[in-house]
């Protein structure tokens, strides 16, 4: 569509990519990691506990570097030494996601799950409209299912999101499409009927590669580096997805 259809704060940020229109039916296809929820700060001190003995430093560019988007396989089968094997790298993959998922719940205890901001609204209006879910994530399945468990026990219209699809638990995780493809089968749809909401390189050449229009999360990378990557639009945060947006996008306007 001409830009000027665009609502004004994402004319300056979609791209002429050439993305199936989305017409009547609407679905979303949601990452968990930096698109619903705020993860990477508890990642973060994950990865340096457990990186430490082995003499990395982890800082920022460190973790952006080599954990930021990716599978724990590809993690630390770069990281940990020559001589571990699958059992091995398993067994690292077990301890972060057990250590992670203990830091998650002392913080949902202490604070409440760090949604990004406008969350709870976002999927009330989704759900208002009858837009359906499905997450899809590359975190393993213990933090994924601690993460939507603490949305569903505080966001009303969290049940709005129907399942949860685990890319270690496909043939290929993100960057490939398989994740993608499998959430669409599972809610029985089809590509132009459906939006990938992504903050990571990997999820959005994911999204892509399955053939679907990707709206970017800053939450990560800057508005100008998800364009770059083919985003048809970016939100600084869920507070942009307003009754109006969506009913653009229903129409088949607007992506």
């Amino acid at each position: 569509p001409p830009r000027s259809a665009l609502p004004h704060a994402f004319a300056l940020h979609t791209t002429s990519l050439n993305m199936p229109q989305i017409r009547r039916a609407l679905n979303f296809l949601l990452d968990v990691d930096g698109t619903l929820i705020h993860t990477d700060a508890l990642y973060f001190k994950v990865f340096q506990k457990l990186l430490q003995p082995f003499g990395y430093d982890v800082d920022d560019a460190f973790y952006k570097a080599n954990v930021h988007g990716k599978v724990d396989a590809d993690v630390f089968s770069k990281l940990m030494p020559e001589t571990y094997g699958p059992t091995e790298l398993l067994d690292m993959s077990k301890k972060k996601d057990a250590l992670f998922c203990e830091l998650y719940r002392e913080h949902v205890a202490a604070h409440g799950p760090p949604m990004i901001t406008g969350l709870g609204e976002a999927l009330g209006r989704a759900k208002a409209l009858g837009v359906r879910c499905i997450a899809v994530t590359n975190a393993p399945r213990g933090a994924a299912e601690a993460s939507m468990k603490s949305l569903r026990d505080t966001i009303p219209a969290a049940d709005i999101i129907e399942g949860l699809v685990i890319g270690a638990e496909c043939e290929h995780a993100k960057p490939y499409p398989d994740p993608y493809l499998e959430g669409m089968r599972i809610l029985g749809v089809n590509a132009p009927e459906c939006v990938v909401f992504e903050d990571s390189r990997s999820g959005v050449r994911a999204g892509i590669a399955a053939g679907v229009p990707v709206v970017g999360i800053s939450s990560a990378l800057s508005e100008q580096q998800l364009a770059e990557l083919g985003c048809v639009a970016s939100l600084p945060d869920w507070n942009a997805l307003d009754d109006a947006l969506l009913a653009q996008w229903m129409s088949g306007d607007g992506l």
